[in-house]
């Protein structure tokens, strides 16, 4: 891959980052369904893509800083959408704090390349929540399956730039996303025809 397709790749990724919480929030905002939905998600998130944006200026890779900031942000006001749709985010405030403190214990211990790979595998970390929750849930009819379709791309697009670059950390959060957002979808879609296939028997009924 040349760095014109690299670089090409990065903005695309930013795009998709931009825009992968967007469809939760504006779900979340509009119904106030959270079904389905985890709160320790965006709370874990957000400490993470604020090491994700440490990460990159230490390794100056200037042109991927611009997204873990965007996501932060986006995961804040995820936080903010739940609130307001009634669920108490004060337990997961205090994960999301812990989750910093070990990424600032992992970085003085093990240096920048060993905090890529910890915040790549950290990404399982967020997303297993969101799984959890998920599976947990009958009819998890607040997930928005279009936010888990980006997060795949935006997963195989960074992956892109990390094989580039040769960076492990970058190219670990690829692995990770790809396969979260893939157990997302499909326990959103195994349920939705669940739900679907339901209806008209109940309506006979």
């Amino acid at each position: 891959m040349s760095e014109t397709l690299a670089n090409i790749a990065v903005i695309l990724a930013t795009i998709s980052t931009a825009s992968f919480l967007l469809p939760q929030i504006v779900k979340l905002v509009r119904t106030r369904n959270t079904a389905g939905v985890s709160t320790t998600w965006p709370a874990l998130g957000f400490a993470i893509n604020v090491g994700w944006f440490t990460y990159m200026i230490s390794q100056q890779l200037w042109v991927s800083i611009a997204p873990p900031f965007i996501t932060f942000v986006a995961y804040a006001v995820t936080l903010w959408a739940l609130r307001r749709a009634g669920r108490d985010i004060r337990a997961p405030y205090v994960r999301g704090l812990a989750a910093a403190v070990i990424l600032v214990g992992v970085a003085i211990v093990g240096g920048w390349e060993v905090l890529g790979i910890a915040l790549g595998l950290s990404y399982g970390v967020v997303s297993a929540p969101s799984v959890w929750t998920a599976y947990r849930t009958s009819d998890p009819s607040g997930i928005a399956p279009l936010t888990w379709w980006i997060g795949a791309v935006e997963a195989l697009l960074w992956g892109s730039f990390g094989w580039y670059h040769s960076d492990r950390g970058i190219i670990t959060f690829m692995v990770v996303g790809v396969t979260a957002s893939t157990l997302m979808l499909l326990r959103y879609y195994a349920t939705r025809n669940r739900v679907e296939d339901l209806e008209p028997s109940l309506e006979a009924s």
